[in-house]
């Protein structure tokens, strides 16, 4: 029931920004995070991590990743960005099988970092309820002195929703319409001084209230990744950077959805920065780096890529897809991006190729690289001595 000392909640979908936006800037020309550090062999679906598990597929043991988040922070990284995953692929290498969840690894982090900033990656579909998260979050953002950030996700996976006793994923629009309304309250009852009465079609609340609030003002940064229409305008609409990772990885792909972006954003009143998930194997040469690629794919794992694309394609089981393709439909090279990278924009090569290709990114709008390296101890020494020294030198970095 509604209580007498309650503000009633009037909007239930973005674009809501009371009090306006976070400034999400740092000074940095081009910012980059450390990505996918929680979860079993990031980005990597192939067999080769486990000829050295400690370094390319169990570093998100606390143990090893704690290191690699001093590490990120002592060599000038902006942020960590957090891998969300509740269901892994499989196969042999057992991708993405293991791995912290959003709330207890960015608590961890904050209680071993001082300027790190901080990216959960939350499901906001799987029946959490968002006085649950804002509560999280508000915590984690007064511990770690205003680092902390949410990276939103409709959610896709069949079997992440079935596990959540959801027996199949909503269809996109209405997923997207929870989230919209989803952070709507979450925003209410960060900035809010009095408790807030919700009545909204998917979640609804009577006298909530958050104390403390968020130490950074108005409220926590907000990320998304939607890519369908809906997921896309969802982001431009309610959060404050969009994650973008086309398929085609191409700069004029990414220029394309920078452009839709600020346009979207401006039809609602508000202002998006854009980031690009990528995945690194930074080499002396191009040529070593691309004998690495041939190793990975030689190896590739692809029980656990084929379990990939079931589960975003909203299929659950093998039975769905033409036996008689290896690759699925999606064909190899394809087949082979979700392998290496899982298709994010490729960081492959030497150090000189590495810093073009991020410099390509910066000069058709993109702000953020979110980087998950296939050996990310071997990634961020690599990043201090060779990568941000050339991207200083280009004016990418101070």
């Amino acid at each position: 029931m509604p209580t007498s000392s309650s503000i009633n909640a009037e909007v239930f979908g973005g674009p809501f920004d009371p009090g306006g936006q976070p400034d999400t800037r740092t000074g940095q020309p081009m910012e980059l995070s450390l990505f996918a550090w929680n979860v079993r062999s990031g980005l990597t679906a192939s067999k080769a991590v486990l000829s050295d598990p400690d370094r390319l597929q169990d570093f998100w043991v606390w143990e090893r990743s704690s290191h690699l988040l001093r590490e990120a922070e002592r060599i000038g990284m902006d942020s960590q960005v957090q891998y969300g995953m509740w269901t892994g692929y499989g196969g042999p290498s057992e991708w993405n099988n293991a791995g912290y969840d959003f709330a207890s690894a960015a608590a961890a982090s904050a209680a071993i970092t001082s300027k790190l900033g901080i990216f959960s990656t939350c499901h906001v579909g799987y029946k959490f309820h968002p006085l649950h998260v804002a509560k999280i979050g508000a915590s984690i953002d007064s511990i770690s002195g205003g680092r902390w950030g949410l990276n939103i996700v409709a959610g896709q996976n069949p079997k992440d929703f079935a596990q959540f006793g959801i027996k199949a994923p909503p269809p996109s629009e209405v997923r997207y319409a929870i989230c919209d309304e989803f952070v709507t309250l979450m925003k209410y009852l960060w900035t809010s001084d009095r408790p807030v009465d919700f009545e909204g079609e998917y979640y609804q609340a009577y006298g909530a209230f958050v104390n403390p609030k968020p130490v950074r003002k108005p409220r926590p940064v907000l990320m998304n990744a939607g890519q369908s229409g809906a997921g896309f305008d969802f982001a431009c609409k309610q959060a404050d950077w969009v994650f973008v990772a086309p398929m085609a990885g191409t700069p004029e792909a990414y220029g394309s959805l920078v452009a839709d972006a600020h346009a979207r954003a401006a039809v609602h009143g508000r202002t998006v920065r854009v980031a690009s998930m990528s995945y690194a194997i930074i080499e002396e040469t191009d040529e070593a780096a691309a004998a690495k690629v041939r190793w990975l794919e030689d190896e590739v794992d692809d029980e656990a890529v084929r379990e990939f694309i079931r589960s975003a394609t909203g299929t659950s089981n093998a039975l769905d897809t033409d036996d008689d393709d290896p690759y699925m439909g999606v064909g190899r090279d394809m087949f082979m991006k979700i392998a290496v990278g899982m298709t994010g924009y490729q960081l492959i090569g030497g150090y000189d190729t590495v810093c073009e290709r991020i410099k390509a990114l910066y000069e058709i709008g993109v702000e953020h690289m979110v980087i998950c390296f296939l050996d990310p101890l071997d990634g961020l020494e690599k990043m201090e001595q060779h990568i941000l020294p050339r991207l200083r030198a280009m004016g990418l970095r101070k």
